[in-house]
């Protein structure tokens, strides 16, 4: 027995053995693949969408899903295939029988809108396979594109024709009249009136500055804006539906907001667990939620964010902090619970850069204040990134810190992604201002100019600047260098070569020289620069009623001086600051042994203050004051170094340079003394559009002794403008009302300026 169960196993591995070879033998290539019937979708993208290819294995589920595919493209009606045996391998023949084709589109009842315009709001086109779904959302934008033109009860429908595998599609429009809003009401709005809500959507009644046209996108917006209005106060259980009824004979619809607004929530009790790096007390300052407070997500995501932060601060990246609210709709109250996970203090272990495909490294990494090595802190990371900021260099500047362990557990990654901005700039054209009159200019400059990089001269930072201006007022020339870090060190350097020269009212002004300078860092705010400069002045072509003090310095003086600053910054983005001080302190000595011409001090202080005012505005305000004075062989000081005032950049509402000492004459021969004050309130309108209002006030006094409390003389003036940004440089325009005109002068004046950036 045992020896004939050993037989027929024997007998049974056998036949397996010999199926597998078998099987192994009649494995099958895919030798070609021919597609039959296709008339408008080509071969070749039929055969794009397929798994089986030419000389792979032939596999049945490979077909099904093939065949699966080709259904899914919309295109065809019934596909199939067959195999053909060949040498070494079979042959496959995808059979398709393709959708019906568009052959004509027909719209029929449009008279308010053209038919061109009709077909570019359609997906579907003739000669193309017909897709009835494509058809179906066609319908709808056709539908939209008539609300926006008032005709919110137009009806479109359409109408298909087959014959011969082509399709004629029909579609009529029936317009119906133009509807426009009557009335928007709103019921159930108990804590807020109908003007307060009002203010929250866009859907307007018709009025002679608004069309009135109903959009349901709109609508749909604003019933969205009102649910978000009650969150925020507090009515979590809000809701909002519309209401929409018409005229029995007239062409006007009525629009009823639906509110039940249920019931406002307040902040019960607030209580923080897991922390152990900071007390319960002082996580919970500053909050916006505390007890009895009106309760809203909006504030609860801030206040959960808020938390993180502290500890982010403090070096523990890898904190978590999760809130959990308990509703109790009994009281009205949420109470709050802030779980934290705390982790371990983190250090910096690479910091890695990107995005700057110009702008050498170094020239970023200068800029930090957190190295590798380490612990990460806050406001360490929010200083280097407003400093990288501040450079000029970059439209985007992003810091990510990965919560990714790298060699050390407690160590982590920083990146630092940048997107360059267009830092080279080659411009010309025409400009107006109220000071300079009409002027064009060109303009050759680079804010990251590198000296040594041939031939592209860009990425290190320093900046290279050729301008030229030319007008019916002034003509000026200037180049201009500075390298930020000199030698690698936080040392500024650079020179300025100069002829510039001003044709006044009853002299012209020629000043030709140059200047250089030294400045350095000190400490993350303080700035210190030492600037030589040599200058030669010269007052010609004198009107025969020119003042005493303008007609004896007739003629060429040089002035040889040298200028001590001291500057604080502390502004978020000196390019559009809305926070922080700029103050500069100076003292300008000319003369003496420094030889020249002209013996004088002056002493200058220029302070800004930006405060914000919610998102969009901000209050600057400015104190600039001055002091002149001669020495030693100079008896008095030139005219060309007194302070003037009046126009566009000191006192807006009254002539350039007319606030202050006028000489026999009436024209302006300056003072030793300058104090100014400016308040302007500024409002970003859209990104490259702002509107200012402003108060200015000041004077310039002859002399000491007319700076007295009883005889100041201030002159104020108060106005508003516009100031636009565009790719040639901003263009400022205000209107000041002079509120101390002196006699004959014009209370109002407009001040326009356009002005190449550089």
């Amino acid at each position: 027995m045992k020896i004939k169960k050993i037989l027929i196993l024997a007998a049974i591995l056998v036949i397996s053995l010999s199926g597998a070879v078998r099987a192994q033998g009649a494995k099958r290539l895919v030798k070609e693949i021919e597609v039959i019937n296709n008339k408008v979708v080509s071969q070749q993208s039929i055969l794009s969408k397929l798994q089986t290819k030419q000389e792979t294995e032939y596999s049945p589920v490979t077909l099904s899903d093939d065949i699966k595919r080709l259904y899914a493209t919309g295109l065809f009606s019934d596909v199939s295939a067959d195999i053909l045996d060949m040498d070494n391998g079979v042959k496959v023949v995808f059979k398709v029988q393709e959708k019906p084709v568009l052959k004509e589109i027909k719209f029929r009842g449009n008279r308010r809108i053209k038919t061109r315009k009709l077909f570019k709001e359609i997906k579907i086109k003739k000669e193309e396979i017909f897709d009835k779904f494509k058809l179906k959302e066609d319908m709808e934008n056709l539908k939209n594109l008539y609300a926006k033109k008032g005709y919110s009860l137009v009806e479109v429908k359409y109408d298909v024709e087959e014959k011969d595998n082509k399709v004629v599609v029909t579609i009529d429009v029936f317009e119906g009249e133009r509807i426009c809003i009557r009335k928007i009401s709103f019921q159930g709005n108990d804590s807020y009136n109908d003007k307060r809500i009002m203010k929250l959507i866009k859907t307007k009644r018709k009025t002679w500055l608004n069309s009135g046209f109903f959009k349901k996108d709109v609508l749909a917006e604003d019933t969205d804006r009102i649910m978000g209005f009650y969150h925020f106060e507090g009515f979590i259980d809000v809701q909002v539906s519309t209401n929409i009824t018409y005229h029995e004979k007239k062409p006007w619809m009525f629009i009823v907001f639906e509110i039940k607004e249920g019931k406002q929530y307040k902040v019960g009790n607030v209580d923080v667990y897991g922390n152990s790096v900071f007390s319960k007390e002082q996580l919970r300052e500053g909050l916006k939620l505390f007890s009895k407070e009106i309760y809203t997500e909006g504030k609860l995501r801030a206040d959960t964010a808020k938390i993180q932060s502290d500890y982010f601060d403090e070096g523990y990246i890898a904190a978590s902090v999760k809130a959990d609210t308990v509703l109790n709709s009994q009281t009205g109250n949420v109470d709050i619970n802030y779980g934290v996970s705390e982790g371990e203090v983190a250090y910096v272990d690479k910091i890695n850069l990107s995005g700057n495909t110009r702008t050498k490294d170094v020239v970023l990494r200068r800029e930090m204040r957190l190295f590798p090595g380490d612990r990460y802190n806050g406001d360490k990371l929010r200083r280097s990134r407003q400093r990288i900021q501040n450079l000029g260099f970059f439209e985007e500047v992003t810091f990510d810190t990965k919560e990714e362990i790298t060699t050390l557990p407690d160590k982590y990654d920083l990146d630092i992604f940048v997107k360059e901005s267009k830092t080279g700039e080659f411009s010309f054209g025409a400009g107006y201002s109220s000071l300079d009159q009409f002027i064009g200019f060109i303009n050759l400059s680079q804010k990251n100019f590198d000296l040594f990089n041939f031939p592209g001269f860009a990425g290190a930072g320093q900046t290279l600047g050729i301008n030229m201006e030319i007008g019916s007022a002034r003509k000026d020339y200037e180049l201009t260098f500075i390298e930020p870090w000199f030698l690698g060190y936080p040392v500024s350097t650079g020179f300025s070569l100069y002829s510039r020269s001003r044709y006044w009212d009853k002299y012209d002004e020629k000043r030709t020289g140059g200047n250089v300078f030294l400045g350095r860092e000190f400490g993350e705010y303080w700035m210190g620069r030492i600037t030589y400069r040599y200058e030669g002045v010269r007052l010609s072509d004198m009107a025969g009623d020119t003042s005493a003090d303008v007609a004896k310095e007739e003629g060429k003086n040089f002035i040889s001086s040298l200028k001590t600053s001291v500057t604080y910054d502390t502004r978020d983005n000196k390019f559009n600051p809305s926070k922080g001080f700029y103050n500069i302190l100076s003292c300008e000595y000319a003369g003496g042994i420094l030889e020249g011409d002209k013996d004088f001090i002056k002493y200058e202080t220029l302070n800004y203050k930006y405060l914000p005012l919610g998102q969009k505005a901000v209050l600057e305000l400015g104190l600039r004051l001055g002091m002149v004075e001669a020495f030693d062989d100079s008896v008095y000081v030139p005219v060309y170094e007194r302070f003037y005032a009046g126009g566009a950049n000191t006192i807006r509402g009254y002539k350039e340079r007319r606030v202050g000492p006028e000489g026999e004459f009436g024209d302006p021969i300056g003072g030793r003394l300058r104090g100014i004050f400016n308040a302007e309130y500024i409002y970003q309108l859209t990104p490259g559009l702002k509107w200012a209002f402003f108060y200015d006030n000041g004077n310039v006094w002859a002399t000491h002794g007319d700076f007295v409390w009883g005889n100041l003389k201030l002159r104020s003036s108060i106005g508003s403008g516009i100031r636009v940004k565009t790719p040639l440089g901003p263009i400022k325009l205000d209107y000041g009302y002079a509120l101390d005109p002196k006699e004959g002068d014009a209370a109002g004046r407009f001040h326009f300026s356009m002005s190449q950036q550089f």
